[in-house]
């Protein structure tokens, strides 16, 4: 009996761990605010699959946040031109220069695709442009697979049913335990890919 006790109240006291981390995750998530807006960028990296993510990284790139825009996880059948016809504000774009991707399809891809896109622009500071509830990942992605640039989030609202139907808190809930399995997978060195698999079966 006194070890089933001691099972239980270990238990409970993971659900409790548990819930807590999830009150912090979600207060930060729908609190947070884009940061370092008053410092420019080498470049801007999109991360596309959320709603007004796109335009977001138009818009910084047309008041001159950075030099160079990088849209990652670019549909396979999408070019520029169709980028260019979602920007309607009244700063032009600048000429150059716009650079797309089209091999991720998983948020460790999206940093991946980055890293690999960096070899041929060697770059030190990136404004990495998502949705909010999955800024916390992938900041964490990008800092796990880019440890020497400087990362700046800038977190974009996302309407609360734009994510598969679900509403704000399941998709709350779902991005924490994506997070935290992936943080606890990397502190594990878990293999990245099949940790990838898991946490990307519901999508970005």
């Amino acid at each position: 009996m006194r070890i089933l006790k001691k099972i239980l109240m270990l238990i409970l006291s993971l659900i409790i761990l548990w819930a807590t981390g999830f009150g912090v995750f979600a207060g930060l998530v729908l609190t947070q605010k884009p940061q370092k807006m008053d410092q420019t960028t080498d470049a801007i990296v999109v991360l596309t699959g959320g709603k007004n993510r796109v335009e977001a990284g138009l818009e910084l790139f047309a008041a001159g946040k950075a030099a160079h825009l990088f849209i990652t996880g670019v549909h396979k059948d999408v070019r520029k031109k169709e980028i260019l016809m979602q920007w309607h504000g009244d700063n032009a774009l600048p000429p150059c220069c716009i650079s797309l991707g089209y091999n991720a399809h998983t948020t460790v891809q999206n940093a991946e695709e980055t890293r690999e896109w960096l070899k041929e622009n060697p770059y030190h500071s990136l404004r990495i442009v998502t949705g909010h509830y999955h800024m916390p990942r992938a900041i964490l992605e990008f800092k796990h697979a880019l440890p020497d640039v400087e990362i700046i989030p800038y977190p974009v609202p996302q309407p609360p049913d734009s994510y598969e139907g679900k509403n704000q808190i399941k998709l709350l809930f779902a991005e924490y335990n994506k997070t935290l399995f992936r943080a606890l997978s990397m502190a594990l060195h878990l293999d990245k890919h099949t940790a990838a698999a898991f946490t990307e079966t519901e999508g970005q």
